[in-house]
């Protein structure tokens, strides 16, 4: 009774009962058993390392079995800036499909609340150890005509629509000179960054080269000149011949689940034929990647419930005069899109810290689940009802 009394106070003072302390041999070999499921994997082109611990989360299911089920979308909203835009003025367009008043399906116009500051030339300036410029460049925006126009919900001609909106701007953006990199993004959903629920791409130019991009272009120079070959094309010769990685494909583009995913479901759209730049892409080439976009999409939504989701197009610099960085090396990287779900919060104190993302689920798990959705749920005509998403 003394011990328990004894024990009792001993608590409310903030005192606990310890464990006891164990050996180094038992501390690795509990470390053992439980990172025997992870790894560390490393990125081809940029070097840089993922986590990838399946310990830590769900089974594919079983991380969207909490998800409700998607909600159809209207085709027109009166109080959406983007559908009505007799009520909402927006920018003057400056590329418009078909280039019709009446009957255009998707329009490009300055962003209102731009990131950057539109101008033919900028100016660079010093400050101490420091460096600076102006925040020039283009920040625009490609809308759909309709509310509902999603990527899983449009028509493969509606696809291929946006993507020759995209190259056409993109090839009169590119030789403007204070335009050394273009950036096109996609966000859909709030948890993705997405302001407006109206479909939208962003369209950024910026007159020096992101780190990141950066990062990518050396890596492929440094792989091109090791092994001879660029890396782009290596990796997708590796993963058609393994298989496990691949969701689909067609004569044109394969679609996968990157080695060294960042987060669960992530999947690149890559080229099979070799070409550094997004805005060479011919009209077979953007049908061809149409219909690849809408089967990835038409998966997302139904297999993952309409996820939150980024992508982004990812393509050699414009800069042909060697400003941000050695033109010689654009030819050994190859464009493509990067698809990121987000079905959790992606950065913590460790990502944070160490720059080491950690991602729940493994690749070959997310190619195998993604595999395994039935998209033939729906109708023909996208957009006009909403198909089921899988319980």
């Amino acid at each position: 009774m003394k011990n328990k009394t004894r024990d009792k106070r001993r608590r409310s003072q903030g005192f606990v009962k310890t464990q006891p302390k164990a050996t180094s041999q038992e501390v690795d070999e509990q470390a053992r058993k439980s990172a025997k499921s992870g790894e560390l994997r490393q990125d081809v082109v940029t070097g840089k390392w993922v986590l990838l611990a399946p310990g830590r989360g769900k089974k594919p299911a079983d991380m969207v079995a909490d998800r409700k089920r998607p909600v159809p979308r209207v085709r027109y909203k009166a109080d959406c800036p983007f559908c009505n835009v007799d009520d909402f003025p927006q920018r003057p367009d400056v590329l418009r499909l078909p280039d019709d008043d009446q009957d255009w399906q998707v329009h490009i116009f300055g962003n209102k609340y731009p990131a950057f500051s539109a101008a033919e030339e900028f100016r660079s300036w010093q400050t101490g150890p420091f460096r600076a410029m102006e925040a020039v460049g283009y920040h625009e925006l490609l809308t759909t005509r309709w509310h509902n126009q999603t990527e899983a919900m449009m028509s493969v001609d509606e696809h291929a629509l946006v993507l020759e909106a995209l190259v056409l701007r993109y090839r009169e953006l590119k030789v403007k000179p204070s335009v050394n990199f273009i950036q096109v993004i996609r966000n859909h959903g709030p948890q993705a960054g997405g302001s407006q629920e109206h479909p939208h791409h962003q369209i950024f130019t910026v007159p020096v080269l992101p780190s990141d991009r950066q990062d990518s272009l050396y890596g492929a120079e440094r792989y091109a000149s090791k092994h001879n070959e660029e890396p782009f094309g290596a990796v997708l010769r590796f993963e058609e011949e393994d298989g496990q990685r691949i969701v689909f494909s067609n004569e044109q583009f394969v679609v996968f689940c990157p080695y060294a995913s960042r987060v669960p479901f992530e999947t690149w759209i890559m080229p099979r034929q070799h070409e550094p730049y997004f805005e060479s892409m011919g009209p077979d080439q953007r049908e061809a990647l149409a219909q690849i976009m809408q089967q990835l999409f038409r998966c997302l939504y139904v297999g993952l419930k309409d996820p939150p989701f980024n992508y982004y197009v990812h393509s050699a610099p414009c800069d042909d005069t060697g400003f941000v960085c050695d033109t010689a090396m654009f030819k050994n990287y190859r464009w493509h899109i990067e698809v990121l779900p987000r079905l959790k919060n992606l950065w913590g104190g460790f990502e944070l810290g160490t720059g080491l993302e950690i991602n729940t689920l493994k690749p070959e798990a997310a190619a195998d689940f993604l595999r395994g959705v039935d998209i033939t749920k729906f109708k023909e005509q996208p957009g006009r009802a909403a198909p089921e998403a899988d319980e």
